[in-house]
């Protein structure tokens, strides 16, 4: 009488931090069965309170700064519908205000 058994692979990675998310994923990539232990959330703190906030902060602020400047380029920006209601603004381009620019 021969057995079979089915070997599986499992794996514990303490800490969801960029080391450990990697770990986790090669694991999981090589087929094993994959227990991610974190306190605080997967990423760590580049991606929960570091760098990815601060270049969603500093992307929003360059966005505000070249709406700001947009009629010097050219571009403006006007609002249609009922009063009082919210409204994405609407886009044109001045094509005189951008010629004298050529």
């Amino acid at each position: 009488m021969t057995l079979m058994f089915e070997r599986s692979q499992r794996v514990a990675v303490l800490g969801g931090g960029p080391g450990g998310y990697e770990a986790a994923l090669a694991a999981a990539q090589l087929g094993a069965e994959v227990t991610l232990v974190e306190r605080v959330g997967v990423g760590g703190s580049a991606v929960l309170t570091d760098v990815v906030p601060s270049k969603s902060l500093i992307a929003t602020a360059d966005a505000a700064v070249a709406i700001s400047e947009a009629t010097d380029l050219g571009v403006q920006f006007y609002a249609k519908g009922a009063e009082g209601k919210p409204l994405k603004p609407q886009v044109a381009i001045n094509l005189a205000a951008v010629n004298k620019r050529l």
